[in-house]
């Protein structure tokens, strides 16, 4: 992908555009603190008409499968700003293991992290 930046902004259709807004949304450090509270409620919520929830889990599920064609190396710690994380597979076991703590990671994901 030519496009660089936070291409998913100007291009929805981008792969995974939805998980990388959802991301930059609630986890950003200029985002609010209470965005990641909200994102787990939502998910708890588990509603069948929030299709761009359902986007979001079914890319963060290709994601951490390995399956990453045309997403940029630097795309997800621009989303997240990822000053913490070493390497975005830490960063994707973490937000599995925070949004959906009862399911295991999708098969063939890395590891978990510690």
């Amino acid at each position: 992908m030519a496009d660089t930046g936070e291409y998913w902004l100007k291009h929805g259709d981008a792969p995974f555009a939805t998980f990388l807004a959802v991301v930059q949304t609630h986890l950003h450090s200029e985002a609010d603190p209470d965005n990641l509270a909200a994102l787990k409620r939502r998910v708890q919520e588990d509603r069948p008409e929030d299709t761009e929830l359902q986007t979001f889990q079914a890319e963060l599920s290709q994601l951490l499968t390995g399956e990453r064609q045309g997403l940029t190396t630097d795309a997800i710690s621009l989303a997240a700003d990822g000053d913490g994380w070493d390497i975005d597979d830490e960063f994707l076991g973490w937000l599995w293991n925070e949004l959906y703590p009862s399911e295991p990671l999708p098969a063939s994901a890395v590891t978990e992290p510690e």
